[in-house]
């Protein structure tokens, strides 16, 4: 398999290379030949030679040739190109991403874990601006492997990981040149929650929006935020948000910056109320809820949320097997196009943000026997139920998953 993996990929790698930065740059004018040999004597590995050809076809196109198999890559709008076939940045993005495919299933076999589905996305940030006039380096500065699996237990997942990270020889050329960070998607990149919300004492919804409107740009900006839903209850007086953030050390540095300060100091908000959760992933993604790096917004018309926490009185692991359980219970409500559940070990809190197609829908789900069953459960007390709806405009600056407005 390793033979495999170095005849395959480098092939790739060195084309990506070559095309995309330019001459003696990768190696700083080391002749290849004294390269070869450093590399020999780093590790005294048994050398093999990986190669392509290309050919200048038409103006921006080329025909790649590798082991007898061709294919076609245009060079990007900068450099005059037709960019309507895959680019030499996407060949060497989509090398990294199969070599972490072909790893993973050749390891997963080795190592009897399940493997039942497999899918990747590989993110590289890079400087346009250098490849437009060489001001800056276009090098790629970063790269991120997202993992999109089915089978693996988190465990599992890190050992193949693991075995990527030293089998992969894309891998192990590109991470000396920019970091590498691998995502088990709904694994590793589960975000933490943060609920917001004030009485405000304007004279009507519209004057809050009218003032809060404004700050949504500024919110879409945040480090780390993944989204934020902007919420009112205009018959209680009540306004704030649910948060998303990438982890929780974001959704710590939003809590103690100034913007945070001026929200929390605001003359006409008060009796404010501030809640961290962690985010119970398995459950949540059983129940669609958008809590890992690859949610996405769905659903026509703008929807109703609700917010249902609780005190639980066993211990978080007792909580957890009594409730995991229901999830597929919960994803077939009527209506419900998402719940995110959401827990507080520390305070043995726990609950969940519920998001509807429609208030009426919302109102069905609480005057169900299933939401009764939940209220009524002898192991949770100090219920909180909240009706919310959303305001849609700043929500969706702020890359709120609430649907999308009508035309």
């Amino acid at each position: 398999m390793q033979r495999y993996l170095i005849a395959t990929f480098a092939t790739l790698l060195l084309f990506a290379t070559a095309l995309a930065m330019p001459p003696n740059s990768a190696f700083g004018g080391v002749p290849a030949q004294d390269a070869a040999q450093s590399a020999v004597e780093e590790d005294g590995a048994e050398l093999a030679t990986a190669s392509v050809s290309a050919e200048l076809v038409q103006s921006g196109r080329a025909v790649v040739s590798a082991r007898g198999n061709h294919f076609i890559v245009d060079s990007v709008p900068p450099l005059g190109g037709l960019n309507e076939e895959r680019n030499p940045l996407h060949i060497f993005l989509g090398a990294l991403a199969t070599c972490s495919m072909f790893v993973y299933e050749g390891a997963a076999a080795e190592l009897g874990i399940p493997l039942d589905a497999l899918s990747v996305k590989v993110e590289g940030d890079f400087a346009p601006q250098g490849l437009v006039d060489g001001s800056v380096s276009p090098r790629v500065r970063a790269f991120r492997v997202l993992i999109d699996m089915q089978g693996p237990s988190a465990d599992e997942a890190d050992l193949l990981a693991d075995q990527f990270s030293k089998r992969c020889p894309i891998y192990t050329t590109l991470e000396r040149s920019a970091p590498i960070e691998i995502i088990h998607v709904g694994m590793d990149d589960i975000g933490a929650l943060l609920e917001v919300d004030f009485t405000y004492d304007y004279d009507s919804a519209a004057e809050l929006e009218a003032e809060v409107g404004p700050l949504a740009e500024t919110y879409a900006a945040l480090p780390g935020l993944r989204w934020k839903i902007w919420i009112i209850d205009a018959a209680e007086k009540r306004f704030g948000a649910v948060y998303l953030f990438e982890n929780a050390e974001a959704r710590t540095a939003y809590l103690e910056s100034d913007l945070a300060a001026a929200v929390a100091a605001h003359p006409h908000l008060s009796d404010g109320r501030v809640v961290e959760f962690d985010v119970m992933g398995a459950e949540s993604l059983v129940t669609r809820g958008p809590v890992t790096s690859q949610f996405v917004n769905s659903g026509e018309g703008i929807g109703a949320m609700l917010q249902v926490d609780f005190d639980y009185n066993v211990t978080t692991d007792e909580y957890i097997a009594e409730v995991s359980p229901m999830a597929d219970q919960f994803a077939a409500i009527d209506g419900l196009r998402w719940k995110s559940w959401i827990i507080d070990e520390e305070n043995q809190r726990a609950g969940a943000v519920y998001f509807f197609d429609s208030p009426e829908a919302r109102a069905a789900y609480l005057e169900s026997d299933l939401a009764a069953a939940v209220a009524g459960h002898p192991a949770l007390s100090d219920l909180r139920v909240v009706p919310f709806d959303v305001l849609a405009e700043p929500s969706l600056v702020t890359y709120a998953p609430i649907g999308t407005l009508g035309e």
